[in-house]
């Protein structure tokens, strides 16, 4: 079958369908034309803002800059601003709804409300608001209402988040101050009573336990000799005759007289013979006192005899020196005894000092570990604490400078009805198509036997003739 048998039957079907095609065609124009006059006058106005986080762009503030995260909270932005709170607030706001309306009132409303409302993102940072109405007058200032309900559910969570973090952190930065202060106030008690035997000081104080120890071993051993020396001067007083002292005496007396004797006579002299008879007979005497046994005598009763032995002027006797002597060594013999109980005081309060070093150190070393943590932990919270404070002020400072109004509410001149041709133009190809598919439709649904072709495949013997219409 060719290209051009097709075509003229098709032609040959439209003509025989051209009403149902031509009833459409001319009757639907008519019909868009009354849709488009009877449809309702709608207005729509439309504003646009840019959100900006300058901060972001500030290489010196951005890590203290909060990001608003528009494009991850749109749908939710999108959501919040279709809600019965928000839509019921600018109904209250704009005087479609008061206290007294009907739960019907408010839900028609906020449902007019909510269709005529869109937002939509335009690139990265730009938001727009569209707002439909039938009269022009409201749309401005109800689109004002609504964008700034929009702006404040924007920045809300930034503001409750910062109010609260600050709040939360003042909180327990003050608990971990109050922490820090005990602690602090805990090692400084342990200092106070542990001043001298602190683990810092346990080399000295070890050092100084040593060195007493040296210096106790020093003051005993002297302490052994000067005890010996007093023994042996004790033992060599008590012996002491006061017959024989005075006897030394004078022969100490005639010995000089002697010598200035001998000065001025020869030893034939008999001032120089008398002298040398004396002092040989004051020898002799001594030498028997000396070989008969001495009685003992104490130390008072050498002083007393001492005190009434005749010295002589600017000298004294040899007695008086020697009791002299006697006392010194014995003063520092008791002396050396006080300072050796006074030694090992100290020692044993060195050893106990020595022996609480384990414990001592442990404590401590709880203490300052309790310190060291608590003090991070409160150094860092106030680090996030005056954080948080700049963060804030930052965000009220740029508040006003964040939203960039680009388009603001305006209200409309003429409505967004679309015009009466188009209407007219969209019934008429609406009426080809529709004209076109009812005519395909009854051909298609026609089971009448119109062509010679036809009929051979379907009776499988070829036409040898055809009657023409006989005429009535």
């Amino acid at each position: 079958m060719s290209i051009h048998y097709r075509i003229f039957i098709i032609l040959v079907a439209a003509w025989r369908r051209r009403y149902a095609i031509a009833l459409p065609i001319l009757l639907l124009p008519f019909i868009g034309l009354g849709i488009g006059s009877l449809s309702p006058q709608n207005y729509s106005s439309h504003t646009s803002m840019l959100i900006q986080e300058t901060a972001k762009m500030n290489p010196f503030l951005e890590d203290l800059a909060v990001s608003a995260m528009l494009k991850e909270r749109m749908s939710a932005l999108q959501t919040l601003l279709h809600s019965r709170h928000i839509l019921a607030s600018v109904a209250l706001e704009r005087g479609l709804l008061d206290a007294n309306s009907s739960p019907a009132d408010q839900d028609r409303v906020i449902g007019e409300l909510s269709s005529a409302i869109s937002v939509q993102m335009l690139g990265k940072d730009l938001i727009r608001i569209d707002y439909t109405a039938r009269q022009p007058e409201e749309i401005k200032a109800t689109l004002e209402v609504i964008s700034r309900q929009f702006v404040e559910q924007l920045l809300a969570p930034e503001r409750s988040s910062m109010h609260a973090s600050s709040r939360f952190l003042a909180q327990h930065l003050e608990q971990r101050r109050q922490e820090l202060d005990l602690s602090e106030a805990a090692l400084a008690d342990f200092k106070n009573r542990h001043a001298i035997d602190l683990p810092a000081l346990h080399l000295g104080n070890m050092t100084h336990l040593s060195s007493l120890k040296h210096r106790l071993a020093e003051r005993m051993s002297e302490l052994a000799g000067a005890t010996r020396r007093l023994g042996g001067l004790d033992q060599q007083l008590s012996k002491t005759n006061p017959v024989l002292s005075r006897l030394e005496e004078k022969i100490v007396h005639i010995e000089g007289n002697l010598v200035l004797l001998r000065a001025r006579y020869t030893d034939q002299h008999s001032k120089i013979q008398g002298a040398l008879r004396n002092l040989r007979s004051l020898q002799t005497e001594r030498l028997d006192i000396l070989q008969q046994s001495q009685p003992s005598l104490n130390a008072e009763q050498l002083w007393a005899i001492a005190s009434g032995t005749s010295q002589r002027e600017g000298e004294q006797t040899l007695l008086v020196s020697q009791l002299e002597n006697l006392q010194l060594v014995r003063s520092k013999v008791d002396g050396l005894k006080e300072e050796l109980i006074s030694l090992q005081a100290m020692i044993a309060k060195g050893e106990v000092q020595a022996s609480n070093y384990g414990a001592n150190e442990n404590e401590l070393s709880r203490l300052e570990r309790d310190i060291s943590v608590k003090r991070g932990l409160y150094d860092e919270l106030l680090q996030r604490h005056e954080n948080a404070r700049i963060t804030h002020s930052l965000s009220i400072f740029e508040e006003d400078k964040r939203i960039k109004i680009i388009d603001r509410p305006f209200t409309p001149t003429s409505d967004n009805t679309l015009p009466l041709p188009l209407f007219f133009f969209g019934g008429l190809i609406g009426g080809i198509i529709f004209g076109g598919g009812l005519a395909l439709l009854l051909e298609v649904g026609d089971t009448s036997l119109r062509r010679v072709d036809r009929l051979s495949a379907i009776s499988g013997v070829p036409v040898l003739s055809r009657i023409p219409p006989y005429p009535q």
